[in-house]
């Protein structure tokens, strides 16, 4: 059966048979395919003088051009090649929270200046049970040797028994010191402050393909035929 020149099929076989071409975008002569050229021109490629070429199928799946045009659909002109067989997507978003007294850590490390430090301790003791009389300033006590007129006043700087601290304290202890003064922490304070805005950005790329699931072929162009004749 006699083919029109210029049909292009597919076949399961890697070559052309005679009077088909490959079309793999190849140069041919105007010369020796005047029907051919007379049908495709410069479409494909070419200066149109001495040369024209052939579509070039490779890697690529055929789609309808608009011859006429139709309203409602992106044209595709005859012999344009459009399409990628991969792209990048690049995905821009962001998200917001609140950082507050609760995301913070419970401690923080400074340093205390301390100044201006007193401290003042208090006795308390008791002039109850034996012995127990306060002494003198001068840290003796006063005893006497014996009665009457030949008796004598002694003085000795180690009084036997000592003074008696209370059995129950007046306070949690019998000797109780207090210190004072003033001091200040170097460093970030952490109060109930008030929640802090908090925004993150963030941008990921991937390249992605979009070719269709597909079988590789063979594309064929008819180079010897009949001339297809207009109505």
């Amino acid at each position: 059966m006699e083919t029109m020149i210029g049909t292009i099929m597919t076949v399961a076989f890697d070559y052309a048979p005679q009077g088909w071409a490959l079309c793999n975008g190849q140069v041919l002569q105007i010369q020796n395919n005047q029907a051919l050229y007379a049908l495709l021109g410069t479409t494909y490629g070419g200066d149109g003088k001495t040369t024209f070429a052939l579509p070039d199928l490779r890697g690529r799946t055929i789609v309808g051009s608009q011859a006429p045009p139709k309203p409602g659909i992106t044209a595709v002109p005859r012999g344009k090649a459009v399409g990628v067989q991969s792209v990048t997507v690049t995905a821009t978003g962001s998200t917001s929270g609140k950082i507050s007294i609760a995301n913070l850590p419970q401690t923080v490390s400074g340093t205390a200046q301390i100044s201006g430090i007193s401290a003042t301790s208090t006795l308390y003791a008791t002039t109850s049970g034996p012995g127990a009389s306060i002494p003198p300033s001068n840290g003796a006590v006063l005893s006497g040797s014996g009665a009457g007129p030949t008796s004598a006043a002694i003085y000795y700087t180690n009084p036997t028994p000592a003074v008696a601290l209370p059995a129950v304290p007046l306070s949690d202890d019998s000797v109780k010191t207090v210190i004072g003064g003033t001091a200040s922490f170097g460093g970030t304070q952490i109060g109930s402050a008030a929640p802090v805005p908090l925004e993150v950005k963030s941008t990921t790329s991937t390249t992605m393909s979009v070719v269709q699931p597909s079988l590789g072929l063979t594309y064929i162009i008819c180079t010897n035929g009949y001339y297809p004749p207009r109505d």
